[in-house]
């Protein structure tokens, strides 16, 4: 029978692990707390703690966590590949990649740490790591996911053996494997295109919350929004809060109260009609998301850098109408061809898994573009990727000045960035500013000539690359002056 004094630790674990599958790690991390004040050597709990520190990029105390539990159970395989996950986030790339094989050796037969291990080491394929992936294919054994993480592993090793060519057909293959759960068609553009109409986003009363606060980087995924966002985390007045779920959320409540009008001819169309009291409960969800990730830190600005939000900008303006948008442009075959080389885990972005959805997504995220310029009545600044890193003091000054904030020579600094990095620009974070990546479409010949002629030819693939750039200033701008308002975390 358990005694009290574990049963209260047990419901802080339940309630702890519960907030952690929300994301609402600062949360998470007190019931953990709690639970280890009654069983202080619990190496589950020392784990579960030391995931959530490193969630929010207290990655010195948490990955001692983690190392406290692994020592408690050396032989946990999950553990193990877990751990080697958040030093990879963290950027110890050579330590993560020792504790991916271990987790291989504690997981024969499993793909994913052999595909963590390809993706945070980049060996050739000549690598026993990579002759291991090989065989599972062989084996037969894989399903259609595994197999997916397989070639595109394979891909990743061929990459960097500068067999482009292969890589690039090997990539295809994981995605094919991987399929296409989720893509929004030209006609659900068209229908966002027709309910945000200038008159529409500017209805009042809006219910929305008037903080300066929230900033919005959005672009296609491997865009350099992560980048971006990295910079601004070096400015001592900005939050960087990743990819927050608040605006899918808030879009799923107008959406929810949508339904329920008869006059509602499609889910789109919710911004034309949602009450204030919809905006308000909105907004303050995605505002509470930015307070529990700054656990005890004031800030005047908090990025929200999920991509797909480029495609909710009409309800964000509901949401916060004092907001700011930044629109990072990526040469569209440089862009593309990451995106392919990208196994990404959430089904939302798996129109990258093909050319055809691929091109189609990109081509929509421009036309909706187009019609923000039109009609949004936020601020919108738009960033080309290419200029950036290679006038970097320069465009990061001009992101700081949109942002109404004095410069912070920190922001420069991006590869000591101490930030947690968990998205697909993990490993290019900690190589710092540099060009390796533009005009990386030339290397792969003619197997882009598919997306080429999907994306509607160079003429037009070339027009969509000057997007965002803008002629270098004489001499920079003066940073702003007065008082700026911080927010209270």
């Amino acid at each position: 029978m358990q005694t009290r004094k574990q049963r209260q630790g047990f419901r802080h674990f339940e309630a702890g692990n519960k907030l952690f599958g929300q994301g609402r790690f600062a949360e998470a991390a007190r019931h953990f707390e709690r639970a280890l004040a009654k069983d202080r050597d619990n190496p589950t709990l020392l784990f579960f703690l030391g995931a959530c520190l490193c969630s929010m990029s207290e990655n010195g105390k948490g990955l001692a966590l983690l190392r406290r539990s692994l020592a408690a159970e050396p032989e946990n395989g999950e553990r193990w590949w877990n751990y080697g996950s958040f030093l990879y986030f963290a950027g110890h790339i050579e330590e993560a990649g020792r504790a991916m094989l271990r987790a291989i050796d504690l997981l024969p037969g499993r793909i994913n740490p052999l595909y963590n291990y390809v993706n945070i080491m980049r060996p050739t394929p000549d690598h026993p790591v990579v002759q291991k992936i090989r065989a599972l294919i062989d084996s037969g054994r894989l399903d259609r996911t595994g197999l997916s993480f397989a070639y595109y592993a394979l891909a990743q090793a061929h990459e960097a053996a500068k067999d482009h060519e292969t890589a690039l057909a090997l990539a295809l293959k994981g995605g094919e494997a991987y399929g296409v759960q989720c893509n929004l068609d030209a006609e659900n553009v068209e229908r966002i295109i027709r309910a945000n109409t200038a008159a529409a986003l500017r209805r009042v009363p809006c219910g929305g919350n008037p903080t300066e606060a929230p900033v919005f980087i959005v672009g296609m995924p491997r865009s350099g929004t992560t980048f971006t966002e990295t910079m601004l985390s070096g400015h001592r007045d900005i939050l960087a809060c990743g990819e927050l779920s608040g605006a899918r959320i808030g879009e799923l409540l107008a959406i929810s109260w949508a339904s329920q009008n008869a006059d509602i001819a499609n889910a789109f169309e919710a911004v034309r009609v949602i009450p204030p009291q919809v905006e308000e409960v909105a907004a303050s969800h995605l505002l509470s998301q930015a307070a529990n990730l700054a656990h005890g830190r004031s800030f005047a600005r908090f990025t929200d850098k999920l991509p797909e939000n480029v495609f909710r900008l009409g309800l964000i303006a509901r949401f916060f109408p004092n907001a700011r948008v930044i629109v990072i442009h990526r040469h569209p075959l440089d862009n593309c061809v990451s995106c392919l080389f990208q196994r990404f885990n959430d089904v939302q972005y798996s129109y990258t898994n093909t050319i055809p959805t691929l091109a189609a997504q990109y081509k929509a995220f421009q036309r909706v573009l187009a019609h923000w310029r039109e009609v949004l009545p936020l601020p919108m600044l738009e960033v080309n990727y290419q200029q950036l890193v290679e006038d970097f003091e320069n465009q990061s000054r001009r992101i700081v000045d949109f942002l109404g904030l004095p410069w912070d020579a920190a922001c420069l600094d991006v590869a000591a960035s101490g930030r947690t990095v968990k998205t697909a620009s993990a490993r290019q974070i900690r190589e710092g500013v540099n060009t390796k990546s533009v005009g990386r479409w030339k290397r792969y010949g003619k197997v882009l000539e598919p997306l080429i002629e999907a994306l509607g030819g160079m003429e037009q693939i070339e027009e969509w690359a000057r997007a965002g750039r803008v002629v270098p200033a004489a001499a920079s701008a003066p940073a702003p002056s007065g008082v700026v308002e911080r927010l209270p975390a």
